[in-house]
């Protein structure tokens, strides 16, 4: 029992630090059950600074892949996207890791991705998912995204959209002309509409008053 709790103990130290060591004992211990202490790792981004370091969902679910109470774990982690309402970073984190199930074939994590998004979000953090659904889906997933936030402007008429998921997405898909598509769509769709006329009114409305997110990236490089 002592010997037992001690492996876990040093499982779960090594896990929030994110060192390879957990892996090792997890992977050397097959009769020990640490899924309790997966789980803590899963709900809970152990990061020092979960927007500097990101996630560690790819670490995770290497976790998972030696544990014998995958289907356990894997419960907990759509449990948690689905209510994590508290903490943006931990929210990252689960989407993170149910895009990694989804891209595996696992259907129910990827309705789980696009149910959450933007439903109740943290606030100041409706973005979180969008690029999950975006890697996913490529350009349906955009579509998506900004039907998803159409909806949502027209419940909140007081919100503010920019365009940095979009230019996001046209920077990593040079061959698609990203704005093009959208506009073609927007005139079937009127919750695409919405966003882009959102996004247009946003940029009248800051020229000269805000930072562009360009301008933000080169100024954190040189702190």
């Amino acid at each position: 029992m002592t010997y037992t709790a001690d492996i876990k103990r040093q499982f779960f130290n090594s896990l929030k630090r994110g060192t390879g060591e957990a892996y090792l004992i997890a992977k050397n211990n097959p009769t020990i059950d640490f899924s309790n202490q997966i789980i803590k790792g899963a709900l809970n981004i152990f990061a020092y600074d979960g927007q500097c370091e990101g996630n560690r969902a790819q670490y995770i679910y290497d976790i998972i892949s030696v544990s014998k109470k995958k289907d356990k774990i894997r419960k907990a982690i759509l449990q948690g996207l689905a209510t994590e309402k508290n903490d943006t970073w931990n929210l990252t984190h689960l989407f993170a890791l149910a895009k990694l199930f989804a891209e595996r074939n696992d259907t129910e994590a990827k309705r789980a991705i696009y149910d959450r998004f933007l439903t109740n979000p943290i606030e100041g953090s409706d973005w979180v998912g969008a690029y999950e659904i975006l890697e996913l889906d490529g350009l349906n997933g955009l579509f998506y995204v900004a039907e998803k936030f159409g909806k949502h402007i027209e419940q909140n008429p007081d919100d503010w959209q920019d365009d940095w998921i979009i230019t996001h997405f046209q920077e990593e898909n040079k061959s698609i002309k990203v704005y093009e598509e959208l506009k073609k769509k927007a005139k079937t769709n009127k919750f695409i509409r919405i966003y882009l006329d959102n996004i247009k009114r946003t940029k009248s409305s800051q020229k000269g008053i805000r930072p562009n997110q360009q301008n933000i990236k080169t100024l954190l490089t040189k702190l």
